[in-house]
């Protein structure tokens, strides 16, 4: 009865210990993908304005130990941006957070800009050059100095021919 004891009590510490085994390593698993994601979402702070999950200065390896240490500790994303917003400023997320309608009008407006500066120009560059066409064809000669041009004409072909 002793060995019978001894020896359930060895298999179920061996159990125990594969499956805290098998779900530290599936946690781990999970974590990493969850690291990835927020790692592309963010940008290095350092001033060189590369993604996170490319640059590999001593800035970008800090907060990748910051957002390791915050998934150890149980943080889920939007915890962790929100960390990461309070360290580093708004400019540390890759894409302007929807919530913030000021930071949409700051990343749309200078693409509406030049779209509407287009725009302008070329409605500008219609008005000017269909007025000037405009303002050629309707030059109108009146018949008297059409005359006097055709007699002008016909003087100087009678000179050289």
């Amino acid at each position: 009865m002793n060995i019978m004891r001894k020896s359930s009590l060895i298999i179920l510490t061996v159990l125990f210990l594969l499956s805290l085994f098998y779900s530290i390593s599936y946690a781990e698993r999970l974590d990493r993908a969850l690291f990835k994601k927020i790692e592309a979402n963010l940008m290095c702070t350092d001033g060189c304005g590369m993604y996170l999950k490319t640059c590999e200065n001593a800035t970008a390896q800090k907060m990748r130990k910051d957002i390791i240490s915050m998934l150890t500790k149980g943080m889920n994303e939007k915890e962790i941006y929100g960390r990461m917003i309070s360290v580093y400023g708004e400019e540390v997320m890759a894409a302007p957070p929807v919530s913030s309608k000021f930071n949409i009008i700051a990343w749309a407006g200078p693409f509406v800009a030049i779209i509407i500066g287009f725009i302008v120009i070329y409605i500008c560059l219609d008005r000017w050059i269909f007025n000037s066409r405009k303002a050629e064809a309707g030059t109108d000669i009146n018949e008297k100095e059409i005359e006097q041009y055709e007699d002008y004409l016909d003087e100087e072909i009678k000179k050289h021919y």
